[in-house]
């Protein structure tokens, strides 16, 4: 998700559902009026690893929310789009959303690169999105209306890289990532700089697409660089298999992922290939 595992993701859903609704609902006709809120996430494809639980925390929170007698006697009407972690899908859906079914808010979408495509819908018609999950640089430059409460990749990823170097006595990388996202290149780039401000040896850094299911060249390369560990800048639909076909080539060393990879669905696509994530 490139995501931010929210421990308690329906609670995390239904404050953001109150305090969102109630000051959107302001401007509703009467508190008898559904306060009609869009949710476009992807529910099909690669992406449907991180869209279908962040759809169901807030279908849980809505529940709960009505259940005790809405936002200012006002129940809460979720219209929920597969934008299936496509731009194309997640322009689409959010048109969708603002003009035909005329959402208040939006919540979504699940990618950045889907975000950084669908955002400027909402910024130019001033509806509020929240993205709960995108992590991507400059979201938020997209406008005023736009908001998220992921924290970025360039904030986690030196952490994330000196607690790995220091627990796994890591002293040299080399470099996978997705060439053709916008949140994988982001990743990347944090990636990088954590590396260098650090002074942790590149070995080697290699590209990948979407799509892709053959990594083995990549890998290959890699190997014979002889790293430590392996840095990986993908989403689950790559990064999973990566990992899987590193093993394979015997690179058992160490990955050290971002938040594309922070998802226990790592564990039913790489199973125990996963070890060492």
């Amino acid at each position: 998700m490139e995501t931010k595992q929210v421990t308690d993701l329906p609670r995390f859903a239904r404050i953001s559902a109150i305090s969102l609704a109630a000051a959107v609902s302001l401007g509703t006709a009467n508190a008898a009026d559904a306060i009609k809120i869009g949710v476009a996430e992807a529910l099909s494809g690669g992406a449907a690893q991180y869209g279908i639980s962040i759809r169901n925390g807030f279908q849980m929170a809505a529940d709960e929310i009505n259940a005790g007698g809405g936002v200012n006697g006002s129940k809460i009407e979720l219209v929920i789009e597969d934008e299936q972690g496509k731009k194309d899908e997640a322009i689409n859906a959010f048109k969708k959303l603002i003009f035909q079914d005329k959402a208040l808010m939006l919540f979504g979408p699940t990618l950045s690169n889907s975000a950084a495509a669908a955002d400027p819908i909402a910024q130019a018609s001033k509806i509020v999105v929240f993205g709960t999950s995108n992590t991507a640089e400059g979201i938020t430059t997209i406008g005023d209306h736009v908001f998220r409460n992921s924290v970025t990749e360039a904030d986690v990823l030196p952490v994330t890289i000196k607690v790995a170097a220091k627990v796994a006595k890591i002293s040299k990388v080399a470099v996978l990532y997705g060439n053709d996202d916008v949140f994988t290149k982001s990743g990347y780039d944090a990636f990088k700089k954590a590396l260098e401000d650090q002074k942790m040896p590149v070995t080697t850094t290699e590209t990948f697409a979407k799509g892709d299911v053959d990594f083995k060249a990549q890998l290959t390369k890699t190997k014979a660089t002889n790293p430590d560990a392996i840095v990986l800048s993908a989403l689950l639909a790559e990064g999973a298999p990566i990992m899987v076909q590193a093993r394979q080539i015997g690179q058992n060393m160490p990955f050290i992922g971002g938040n594309g990879m922070n998802s226990v669905k790592v564990f039913d696509l790489a199973k125990d290939k996963s070890d060492g994530l």
